[in-house]
């Protein structure tokens, strides 16, 4: 049995397997992701992206609320009327006349001067009727001392026109007249634009503007129930009082309302202690005496051409007003 035992029992021997190359599979320990890599890259991006758009906002907030630009155009789908206004509004300078040379008047006349464009003059008995636009952007004609001025084929000047107010590059009709203008059909009138110097202006000749002993002096404008006195030392603006009488009969319900909310307006911003409104039962009187002698100074918020700041030279005045239409003596 003994021997049987022996005989079972196998010397145990360690073999090593070799293994089929092709059988051999990689084993995975971690992993290496390209995202992680791009990260900083995509950081960087996304900071310039915001930065862009960040730096972009006020153009296209402005372009949105801008009816001519082309962004507002094509998102309220008005493409088309883009290209009409750029070809019907924006004409080359050769088109215009030369406004600071007189021209003939004429339907089709079209001059320009100091980006001040004026367009379809013709006359009538007390002054004449044109359009007035600005060429490039807004301009304020009040700040700029601008006439048109009449003148006969042999160039002697006629009378002026002051041109006031705000206007802009869409064409508005405005009807000019002067004190000193009578239409008379024997004359070959021709126009031009003039834009005047404080030199330029004619000494007051009005009668009895005579300044007295200390310097004073002063003359009233008057036109539709408005009279305006101007008073001055030595030569200089030194006070304004302002009386105009408004008669209901002579506009409409509406228009005589705004007149009236307008003048309480103006009124309010000059001072209460300067300007008052009385409403009685034809219509009311807006009255206002302004010192410009002391600290006081018309408000900003006063659109009266016919207000001047103070030290404003006389002959400007009576010159201006009276190139408005406005009798002065």
């Amino acid at each position: 049995m003994g021997e049987n035992n022996q005989e079972n029992v196998q010397p145990q021997v360690q073999q090593t397997e070799t293994q089929d190359p092709r059988l051999i599979r990689p084993e995975i320990i971690g992993e290496l992701r390209k995202e992680k890599i791009g990260k900083p890259i995509m950081v960087i991006e996304l900071f310039l992206l915001f930065g862009i758009v960040f730096a972009g906002l006020p153009f296209i907030n402005s372009q949105l609320n801008d009816e001519n630009s082309k962004l507002y155009q094509i998102i309220h789908n008005k493409g088309a009327d883009v290209i009409v206004a750029t070809t019907t509004t924006k004409q080359s300078d050769s088109e215009y006349a030369d406004g600071s040379k007189s021209n003939i008047i004429a339907s089709d006349l079209k001059m320009k001067y100091d980006s001040v464009v004026v367009e379809k003059v013709s006359l009538n008995t007390t002054g004449l009727t044109c359009t007035i636009s600005a060429y490039n952007g807004v301009i304020n004609l009040d700040e700029k001392d601008m006439y048109l001025e009449l003148v006969s084929s042999s160039g002697t000047k006629i009378t002026s026109f002051k041109l006031t107010g705000t206007i802009d590059n869409v064409a508005k009709e405005v009807k000019l007249e002067s004190a000193k203008f009578t239409y008379n059909s024997t004359i070959g009138y021709q126009i031009r634009m003039v834009k005047m110097t404080d030199d330029d202006y004619p000494d007051v000749t009005l009668e009895g503007f005579t300044p007295d002993a200390n310097g004073y002096a002063s003359f009233v404008c008057s036109k539709d129930g408005r009279d305006l006195v101007y008073k001055f030392k030595n030569n200089y603006l030194i006070k304004i009082t302002d009386e105009e009488k408004i008669i209901k009969s002579g506009y409409e319900e509406d228009e005589y309302i705004n007149l009236l909310a307008a003048a309480r307006k103006k009124a309010s911003a000059l001072g209460t202690s300067i300007a008052s409104v009385e409403e009685v039962d034809n219509g009311y009187t807006f009255t206002a005496s302004i010192n410009l002698e002391g600290d006081y100074k018309i408000p900003d918020t006063v659109t009266d051409n016919n207000y001047y700041p103070t030290n404003t030279l006389a002959k400007k005045i009576v010159y201006a007003q009276a190139s408005k239409g406005y009798d002065c003596q």
